[in-house]
């Protein structure tokens, strides 16, 4: 059995370093579509969560497998899993959404990604980072231990501008097509996980893991919405003991 996980907004493979090495289950991490090491298309089409998902399934990798994505990666892992279903032992999802259905709020968000991609290209990458930083659901993050904070702060200023920037206007929430109605179809068990400080996520993930047929929701303590790295050990072993039950 091996993990596949995928990195959130601005952040890169390697952030899930801290978890890898505490997991019995080898885990590969590859870097999203303008983020590390990955390309980054001139054409904000190519960043759709369409193409992120072929792009990953298209790797060599043998199953059994289990996705495990957060935020921006939950969003993809929830378009990936069709295309590894024959491979496929189980889903993870950490403060992921599924999708904005109300169309008026949908636009809304689509605007403000669109306006913030272009102060990522006019502004830089480092007004950028200082930038969201500040997000309220970021916040959270100065709980991360600092050696690990200041790795994942070093990665992303070494993002590009133009890989945010198109991240954002092809794979942004409000660019995304919602797929709760697809969500009664995932065949495998799915453990989705929120922080307990994340109360806007919470909802949406106990949601998530309601209209999952064998989903399990489970609260990350004195964690927000980077929860597997604001509380390494109690991720740790909720993950451990999901894997642990596994049918492979």
């Amino acid at each position: 059995m091996k993990l596949v996980a995928l990195h959130g907004f601005t952040g890169s493979g390697a952030d899930f370093e801290p978890l890898a090495s505490r997991l019995a289950v080898p885990m590969v991490a590859p870097d999203l579509l303008g983020h590390g090491d990955a390309p980054d298309p001139v054409d904000p089409r190519a960043h759709r969560m369409s193409a992120q998902a072929r792009r990953i399934a298209a790797e060599p990798m043998e199953g059994p497998l289990v996705l495990l994505g957060y935020s921006l990666g939950g969003r993809v892992a929830l378009r990936l899993w069709p295309l590894l279903r024959d491979r496929l032992a189980g889903m993870v999802l950490i403060g992921a959404h599924p999708g904005l259905t109300d169309p008026i709020v949908r636009a809304e968000r689509m605007a403000a990604d669109q306006a913030l991609a272009g102060q990522i290209e006019e502004r830089g990458i480092e007004w950028f980072v200082d930038h969201w930083a500040k997000h309220p659901i970021i916040q959270s993050q100065a709980s991360i231990p600092v050696s690990i904070r200041r790795s994942m702060q070093a990665r992303r200023r070494a993002n590009r501008a133009i890989g945010l920037a198109n991240s954002l206007r092809g794979a942004g929430q409000g660019a995304t097509d919602p797929v709760w109605d697809d969500l009664a179809d995932i065949p495998v068990p799915c453990l989705v996980l929120s922080g307990q400080t994340d109360h806007k996520y919470a909802e949406i993930c106990a949601a998530t893991a309601l209209a999952i047929p064998q989903g399990q929701h489970e609260v990350i303590p004195d964690a927000g919405h980077c929860a597997h790295l604001e509380n390494i050990e109690a991720t740790t072993s909720v993950l451990s003991t999901f894997l642990a039950g596994l049918s492979v």
